[in-house]
């Protein structure tokens, strides 16, 4: 009788033992299963601010484009930007650290003031007058919290002369036909916005300086190809246009760089 009471307790004892273990398990599960649908719902707070691409070197005066990228879960923010200055700012900066905390003293405007759905891809310029060395990290706030990416480097180069120079124009023209000019345009790496041929049957004789404008000119037509954009040189350029009305025409290659003007010397064509 002893011994059937005392096997009835261990199996009483064995089954409370096993109902507090898939206790503990079910809990640990619905702990688990509970922090995936947290993670799911609202996402980790964890951002990263990364730097995509950024030249080595500019030159002053020019436009310099960055491009950077946020990632992390879904949210907005209202203000990210390229934070630089010639006074380097070296460490890891944590969440708490503010813009006004540092010593960048200029930044890139183009999403510093809106809306922007995060993860996201941006492209920002800026113009950067005086020449040296520049330092720069990428910023962004989000939920009133500081992300910011390591410390990179930019040579900001004095603006040099530049040098267009036509290399090949097509022979034997005639009314109707297809022109080809092809110019090359040298100097520290920069960005444009217009280069062309300038052409027309009065002369503009002598030495045209940067502060000549097409306007201030004789010249009255002009090669359409590349009067609009955004063009990297150094670079050759191919130009077409069609000319209509026979005659002798005086011409100069003509770009514009960083708010100066730049000629060629004037050279001559015929159309038959």
């Amino acid at each position: 009788m002893e011994n059937k009471e005392t096997e009835t307790e261990k199996g009483e004892q064995t089954n409370t033992t096993q109902n507090k273990l898939f206790w503990i398990i079910g809990c640990v599960i619905l702990l688990i299963i509970g922090w995936f649908s947290w993670r799911l719902i609202f996402g980790s707070e964890d951002y990263k601010v990364s730097l995509v691409n950024a030249p080595s070197e500019t030159v002053s005066g020019g436009v310099t484009t960055f491009t950077w990228r946020i990632d992390g879960p879904s949210a907005t923010t209202n203000h990210t930007a390229v934070y630089y200055s010639t006074i380097s700012d070296p460490g890891v900066f944590d969440k708490t650290v503010k813009p006004q905390d540092t010593k960048y003293t200029d930044f890139v405007r183009d999403f510093s003031n809106g809306k922007y759905n995060i993860p996201l891809q941006f492209i920002g310029n800026t113009t950067i007058k005086n020449p040296g060395k520049y330092y720069f990290r990428i910023y962004a706030v989000i939920k009133d919290k500081n992300y910011w990416s390591d410390e990179y480097t930019l040579e900001v180069k004095p603006a040099g002369d530049y040098k267009i120079m036509v290399v090949n124009i097509t022979k034997d023209l005639t009314a109707g036909s297809m022109a080809t000019f092809t110019w090359d345009i040298s100097g520290v790496a920069t960005i444009l916005n217009q280069t062309t041929i300038y052409y027309g049957e009065e002369s503009t004789p002598g030495k045209l300086d940067v502060t000549v404008r097409p306007a201030d000119t004789k010249y009255t037509e002009y090669f359409k190809d590349f009067v609009k954009g955004k063009y990297n040189i150094p670079y050759r350029f191919v130009g077409n246009e069609k000319i209509a009305i026979p005659g002798s025409y005086f011409y100069r290659g003509y770009a514009e760089i960083n708010g100066k003007h730049y000629w060629t010397d004037e050279g001559t064509f015929e159309v038959k």
